[in-house]
């Protein structure tokens, strides 16, 4: 298939959206009301979880105002369900556990074989038939088909997210091979013969390709979403089922300058030597641009890790971390590849702690499975009837344990989420369309009756990971349901990989599509 094609297509392609609505309608509610609050609480000691603790041992501040305890739970679970059978009691005897709901995210740079006999030991020995599964990779979800058994959609996941990740490090890798070739380019000038005459313009350039490219890969792989979380996780919190979520966190990597390297020796000679006036304008620029890139890699300083502690501890989710090693390489003598974001790591570590989960570094998957789905999770549920019921605010909650010498781990704020959340639905495709519906997006009234907004995008790349179309609408939405089809007649059969994601400018929630699909 030539590239030059794609863009062809892709103009064709933007006039081909047919919008079906459907014929009934909903009212948006304006008023929201608040009746109950649960706070999941975990106490610590050194020892770990302190058990047996009562109603009474605890107090509860909404905004500085002591609440009245309505009700009173204490929970202890495990994955694996064996784990907490107690002793003397009979397998036989106990009473099927709760429906779960399982969220997998996958942070992971490259696919490996260890990830998919991991996928598999989750598939044969923890996934049950009536376990639900969100799987989210690079904060997006990933959509695969469900297969008649377990081992039909682990096969469908692994494949999906082999895709994935083929066309999701494609520019990374590309931006690896033309830093190396700025690094080269550079060199020779540095120690080509002519008195260096521009060295200032090329040195300024290289670091300025430097920062761009790390910026563009911290984009991709370390920039959360609070958008997708907090438009995923709320829907989650209303199921009656127990709820996990297991990070597949990769070490990253990303190529610094050696310190002992030649380009870095070149660099630190030339901006040694300039001791001229006029030179020494162009060495502070040069170091300003290497402070900026020193810089831009604090990646905790905009790590939301507070605001997705509370969203996870909201919804009763407990969080496994799974960290492992790439054992990526890259040949250059100016470049190492360097493990990033310790730091950012421990952000998730600290979500684990606090919600009850825990860490695992390992890049033996399948062993490190075995270890999550062990781990207990105690804890307290607290629920109380707030005295102020107005949805309109954010509640500050405070937990006070009559206990001394422990750690009290809770929720902190509480805010409503007003308004539908805006959802993708029956997505289908095949003989060289898609159709997907649109549905629980905030609607108001006016002269004209109900309408809402919202922005609309797909993407689609294709079996060599190139991308074959792209576009974006918005959309003016008159009833509750918006069915759009699409035509890719100009496309060759064959398999695809599909992004759609929707953005409901009423209220900002947000919904994304992802998986592989045949046209």
């Amino acid at each position: 298939m030539k590239n030059m094609i794609f863009p062809l297509f892709a103009s064709i392609l933007i006039f081909n959206i047919v919008i079906y609505p459907s014929q009934s309608q909903d009212k948006l509610k304006q008023e929201v009301t608040v009746t109950a609050v649960e706070v999941p609480i975990r106490v610590l000691d050194k020892r770990g979880p302190v058990k047996g603790l009562k109603r009474e041992d605890f107090e509860v501040y909404e905004n500085g105002v002591k609440q009245d305890i309505t009700a009173f739970e204490i929970v202890s679970k495990t994955i694996a369900p064996e784990a907490v059978i107690r002793p003397g009691v009979l397998p036989s005897i106990i009473a099927p556990g709760k429906p779960r709901i399982f969220i997998l995210i996958f942070n992971i740079f490259d696919y490996s074989q260890a990830v998919g006999e991991g996928i598999d030991h989750f598939f044969k020995n923890v996934f049950r038939p009536r376990d639900r599964l969100v799987i989210v990779t690079e904060d997006r979800i990933l959509n695969i088909e469900q297969g008649q058994d377990a081992a039909e959609v682990a096969a469908c996941l692994k494949d999906t997210l082999k895709a994935y990740k083929s066309f999701s490090t494609l520019n990374i890798t590309r931006a690896y091979t033309e830093l190396s070739f700025n690094c080269d380019r550079l060199l020779m000038l540095l120690q080509g013969v002519g008195g260096k005459s521009d060295w200032y313009q090329e040195t300024n350039r290289f670091f300025d390709d430097y920062v761009r490219i790390w910026k563009e890969y911290k984009r991709q792989f370390f920039t959360v979403d609070m958008g997708l979380y907090q438009s995923l996780i709320p829907r989650l919190k209303s199921e009656d089922a127990e709820k996990w979520a297991i990070c597949f966190e990769q070490r990253r990597l990303f190529p610094k300058l050696k310190n002992e390297g030649p380009l870095e020796h070149e660099l630190r000679q030339l901006l040694d030597s300039r001791v001229d006036p006029n030179s020494q304008v162009y060495v502070r620029t040069i170091k300003i641009k290497q402070a900026e890139l020193q810089s831009s890699m604090d990646l905790v300083r905009d790590f939301p890790g507070d605001r997705l502690r509370d969203l996870f501890l909201r919804s009763d989710i407990t969080f496994h971390l799974i960290l492992m090693k790439s054992s990526r390489t890259l040949l250059s003598s100016d470049l190492e590849l360097t493990e990033v974001a310790e730091d950012f790591e421990d952000c998730f570590r600290r979500i684990s702690a606090s919600t009850g989960g825990t860490a695992v570094f390992s890049n033996n998957v399948l062993e490190a499975l075995k270890a999550v789905a062990v781990k207990e999770d105690y804890h307290y549920l607290v629920v109380y009837s707030p005295k102020d019921k107005s949805g309109s605010k954010e509640r500050n909650i405070e937990v006070k344990v009559k206990k001394e010498g422990v750690e009290v781990i809770s929720l902190k704020r509480f805010m409503t989420v007003e308004g539908p959340l805006i959802s993708i639905n029956d997505f289908k495709s095949g003989a060289k369309t898609i159709s997907f519906a649109l549905k629980n997006y905030a609607r108001v009234s006016s002269n004209e009756g109900f309408h809402g907004t919202a922005d609309v995008g797909i993407v689609i790349f294709d079996d060599q990971s190139k991308q074959v179309f792209a576009d974006r609408k918005t959309l003016n939405l008159i009833k509750d349901e918006t069915r759009i089809s699409l035509d890719f007649s100009k496309l060759r059969s064959g398999s695809y990989f599909i992004i759609i994601d929707a953005f409901d400018r009423m209220t900002g929630g947000k919904d994304v599509y992802s998986g592989a699909i045949r046209l």
